[in-house]
């Protein structure tokens, strides 16, 4: 079945050469293509001019057209279509002061950060690759375009990248870009949040979250990178490390890689503040960490349901790998218990019960209040440890016998 994106790109492709242009698909699908995984995107390189390129479609959005750069929707699906250009001066360590527009291909792969990423390939699959990219896939490994110093000066999140691509692809990096990006770590002082947090989700997601790690520990970026730069961290062993490769969760990555940095720590949200994360993450990483780290971990089936119905099942699960990883522990079996005792339980939260603070209310005959909440609550645990059926009258009956009990 072929890719959507790809058909889109093909398409785009197509135009652009049937209108005397030239485009080539660049950068990671091309990449990725030659590895032979499903690329994510798909990137166009094309010596048309941005202001033809919005023309010749009908769909588009001058995502970054002062750099050239046009995003085209063709049938929902957004490609992003850049001129050929070559760039200069990076004062701002990120983006480039001047842009040149370029009618050369060989040009445009040449301002790219590491070869592999500096190949092309037409709508016939022809290979264009100045910069020995293909050879360096085939030995794995990761070189800059040029000299490193050059590459990692013009936009010094490219030394962090090139800790994401030891993770991505588990290749190795040349021993002069190694030695450049421990030279020129204090440029990655001039980084935003926001950059170092995207590529730091991308190294969580992949199988060898250690080795991109590594980079960055071994040569010290982290005393540059906002904003761990501010923090005072612990040493990181490399057993430790070794540790983040299995984790699937990014949630269970960010407590952990926390912890590592961190230790226990009761200032926890002052720490996670800085990482810019949504208030979803920085809530379900908080949990994580500080059940793991102050909460002993129930043993027994009737504590293990009532820490359920406090936690939920996907803290609870965390809480306890977390706490396997920080204190080298087995946790499967923990983990099978608390997974049957919440497929065991028949109700697992308020919505659950056969009857609702209305039907207390009314049963009762008392104005509504907290107590209602913590009514509710005493039967869902009564539920969910089978002392109660979940029906509504009998829940009513113990409801009303509770209060009378609570109130004569």
């Amino acid at each position: 079945m072929i890719d959507p994106k790809r058909k889109a790109a093909e398409q785009i492709l197509l135009t652009l050469e049937q209108t005397g242009y030239e485009a080539y698909l660049v950068g990671g699908c091309v990449r990725d293509q030659l590895l032979h995984r499903q690329p994510q995107d798909y990137d166009i390189a094309t010596n048309a001019h941005p202001t033809n390129v919005q023309q010749l479609f009908a769909r588009t959005i001058p995502t970054g057209i002062k750099h050239g750069t046009v995003t085209v929707i063709i049938q929902g699906i957004p490609i992003e279509v850049t001129t050929f250009r070559i760039e200069s001066d990076y004062q701002d360590h990120r983006h480039p002061n001047q842009v040149e527009f370029v009618s050369s291909l060989k040009e445009d792969l040449a301002r790219r950060d590491f070869t592999i990423n500096a190949m092309a390939l037409d709508l016939r699959g022809k290979l264009y690759d100045y910069h020995g990219g293909l050879q360096d896939l085939r030995q794995k490994r990761i070189r800059t375009v040029g000299n490193p110093k050059d590459r990692f000066t013009e936009d010094p999140l490219r030394m962090i990248r090139a800790a994401r691509f030891l993770s991505q692809l588990q290749f190795s990096l040349t021993k002069e870009a190694r030695e450049s990006i421990c030279q020129l770590k204090e440029k990655c002082i001039h980084l935003s949040v926001e950059r170092v947090i995207a590529e730091l989700e991308k190294i969580w997601l992949s199988p060898a979250t250690s080795q991109g790690i590594a980079l960055l520990s071994t040569c010290d970026l982290f005393s540059y990178l906002p904003p761990f730069a501010k923090w005072k961290r612990r040493t990181i062993s490399e057993n430790e490390l070794k540790k983040l490769d299995p984790i699937q969760d990014r949630i269970l990555s960010w407590a952990y890689f926390l912890y590592l940095c961190i230790g226990k720590t009761e200032k926890l949200s002052n720490y996670l503040s800085q990482l810019r994360l949504s208030s979803q993450d920085k809530k379900q990483i908080t949990a994580c960490y500080q059940l793991a780290c102050y909460q002993p971990i129930p043993t027994t089936e009737t504590d293990g349901k009532k820490w359920l119905l406090k936690y939920g099942i996907e803290n609870s699960l965390r809480a306890i790998q977390l706490r396997g990883l920080i204190e080298t522990e087995p946790t499967q079996q923990k983990i099978d218990h608390f997974s049957k005792w919440w497929n065991e339980m028949p109700v697992k939260q308020l919505s659950d019960l056969a009857v609702n603070g209305r039907d207390l209310i009314q049963a009762i005959q008392r104005p509504g209040g907290a107590w209602v909440k913590q009514k509710l609550n005493d039967l869902l645990e009564q539920v969910a440890l089978g002392i109660l059926p979940n029906h509504k009258e009998q829940l009513l009956k113990e409801g009303c016998k509770i209060e009378t009990t609570n109130h004569s």
